[in-house]
């Protein structure tokens, strides 16, 4: 056994002493390095989710200019807004029909003029605008009554048709979903629809129709299945700076109850509808009055109701 002299040991303890010291002076730089180090990857990692999340709500809207898209416009447009500047370049720019300046169906828009006191400067959203003239229940209301809006068309054949005829409200090429993602489209015309909403007796539909209209340039592509990127009800309106609109029209073919569960009520204040009800007319009739609508009237295909105030 070895024994140690008091020097020694004090020595020994000093030196324990030390040797201590320094591993905890080296432990606590290292805790707070490590801790700094989080904090700033979590500060990253926020920033990044943030830039993402403002990527996501913040389409870019480009201003419509005279020339035809080009490559890189085309394959942004299902990210891209478009303003027009209102040069209307129409097949028919007085209306279709002889004693009354109308683009509508069945007289929709003139029903819509009445209802809102011809009213001025108002603010539209058409979703299944299709080529953003026939048929067409809002070009009366921006065209006569100055009001603005934005067409959603999700058929990129007819939305290019829709962007030469240079309306001057907002147009995008998208399809409008509840979270981010793609949907697939059989394309037909006006009767367009979405894949997953399809019912059988719509697709015998588009079978008939192609027949009598294949021909025609709307129905370019006719039958042919699409990918088609979908924006939020909320990514549209924080595009367009918009709470509130006075009148919406829906016309999806079938998917009338997909988009309607897409919209953030309690966002948004919606004055009137009109919505396509071929399909599932009873559920939507019940939808609407949960939301605090009043049915107003039945015009062909369409149903139009106005909020409860």
């Amino acid at each position: 056994m070895r024994l140690i002299n008091r020097k020694e040991k004090e020595m020994e303890s000093s030196s324990k002493g030390c040797v201590t010291m320094v591993l905890f002076a080296a432990f606590t730089i290292f805790l707070f390095n490590f801790i700094d180090f989080q904090n700033k990857r979590k500060h990253t990692s926020n920033e990044k989710i943030k830039q993402m999340y403002n990527a996501f709500d913040f389409i870019h809207i480009a201003e419509r200019n005279e020339s035809a898209l080009t490559n890189e416009e085309i394959s942004l447009k299902p990210k891209v807004m478009i303003k027009g500047k209102g040069s209307y370049k129409l097949e028919h720019p007085t209306g279709v029909r002889k004693n009354a300046i109308s683009w509508s169906q069945y007289g929709q828009d003139q029903f819509l003029d009445k209802l809102f006191g011809q009213k001025q400067n108002g603010f539209f959203l058409e979703i299944g605008g299709y080529d953003g003239e026939s048929f067409s229940n809002t070009l009366f209301l921006e065209k006569i009554r100055n009001w603005n809006g934005l067409l959603v068309e999700s058929n990129p054949y007819t939305y290019d048709i829709m962007f030469k005829k240079d309306r001057k409200c907002y147009m995008v090429n998208a399809c409008v979903s509840k979270s981010l993602r793609s949907m697939s489209f059989v394309l037909a015309g006006a009767i367009t629809s979405a894949k997953e909403t399809l019912t059988e007796r719509h697709r015998k539909r588009i079978v008939r129709d192609k027949i009598t209209y294949g021909k025609h340039k709307n129905w370019a592509h006719a039958s042919e299945t699409v990918k088609v990127d979908c924006l939020t009800f909320r990514q549209l309106m924080r595009t367009v700076g918009r709470n509130s609109i006075d009148y919406f029209s829906l016309d999806v073919e079938g998917a009338e109850m997909h988009i309607l569960n897409s919209i953030e009520w309690e966002e948004i204040n919606i004055d009137v509808f009109t919505i396509e009800t071929d399909q599932h007319r009873e559920e939507i009739l019940s939808f609407m009055k949960q939301k605090g609508y009043k049915w107003i009237q039945k015009l062909q295909g369409d149903d139009i109701f106005r909020k409860i105030k």
